[in-house]
């Protein structure tokens, strides 16, 4: 798997769904470590937590580039429209989810995430010219009440700019989707994490020199590189390398790693306990995703030839 991997990262293969499926669990896993890496901190702000994830991403996808150079350099013509507003959205969804994360519990955060299918079956509609089935629709009005459920828990004052915060996540990664589905191979895995990289560097960059500065400890410089170099400079590229072979609606019921692992991470450490509202709402969200894919996957196979 690992040379198909390499080949398909030079752009000399493709990869079976098996191939693909894995990839995007294993991004998935790693995804669910970012808001461990960031309750885990000593003193970096958000922002500064996020300079130091985009650099960092930035820094380890250059040496992807160099290592595979003789196989696929990145050339002026992979900088399409598409690849940089890909970027751009992942860099404001980047932003978006540490952000909330200072706000609001890392449940809520991620139960919020669940609902990108949703986001993108109604992008795919608009952009796509793609049909809204009835399940389609029955998942919307279910994850609406899910969602409902979570914020009406009993969110506290401190915890409301969280929630409207993590509230739009969702429609960035409908809209990202939308574009990698579109692009096909001819989109470079890298190009648009690197754009996300370059992007949260300048900008969070920016707020932390007119701030706070640069006055960052060891362990919260190692712990923000992490969240950039190892879950995003490798899980991106997984991720957007093993979407093109495993159907769109099938990559968010896989991508469901996170939104499950998350919440247990930062429940065993730091006992971040989240609330039976949340838990319930959750719930209803993750049962409207799994049935919208089982219920698209179904249509898929029983389609007429």
């Amino acid at each position: 798997m690992v040379q198909s991997v390499a080949r398909a990262f030079a752009g000399k293969g493709s990869l079976s769904y098996r191939q693909g499926a894995s990839l995007i669990l294993i991004a998935g896993t790693l995804f669910s470590f970012t808001a461990l890496l960031f309750r885990a901190v000593d003193s970096a702000t958000d922002w500064q937590f996020l300079m130091l994830r985009g650099s960092s991403t930035v820094l380890v996808l250059l040496l992807v580039a160099f290592m595979r150079r003789k196989g696929r350099a990145i050339r002026p013509g992979d900088l399409t429209w598409r690849a940089v507003l890909a970027g751009l959205i992942l860099a404001c969804m980047s932003m978006l989810f540490i952000l909330a994360l200072a706000r609001t519990t890392a449940a809520m955060v991620t139960f919020l995430l669940a609902a990108a299918p949703i986001s993108g079956a109604l992008f795919g509609r608009l952009f796509l010219r793609e049909s809204i089935s009835v399940p389609t629709a029955l998942a919307i009005m279910t994850t609406v009440g899910g969602v409902a459920v979570m914020v009406s828990s009993g969110i506290e004052a401190g915890d409301t700019s969280g929630v409207v915060l993590a509230a739009i996540i969702p429609v960035g990664f409908g809209l990202y989707n939308v574009l990698i589905r579109s692009s096909g191979e001819a989109l470079d895995p890298i190009v648009p994490a690197i754009v996300q990289g370059l992007v949260l560097t300048v900008v969070c960059g920016g707020v932390v020199l007119a701030g706070p500065g640069l006055g960052l400890g060891l362990r919260d410089v190692v712990l923000g590189c992490l969240s950039g170099g190892l879950v995003l400079g490798i899980g991106l590229p997984l991720f957007n390398l093993g979407h093109r072979s495993v159907p769109t609606a099938q990559v968010s019921l896989l991508n469901l790693t996170e939104v499950v692992l998350t919440p247990l991470w930062v429940w065993i450490w730091p006992g971040e306990i989240p609330t039976a509202g949340t838990l319930v709402g959750g719930a209803i969200v993750l049962a409207a995703v799994v049935y919208l894919v089982l219920a698209s996957d179904r249509a898929l196979r029983f389609a007429p030839r």
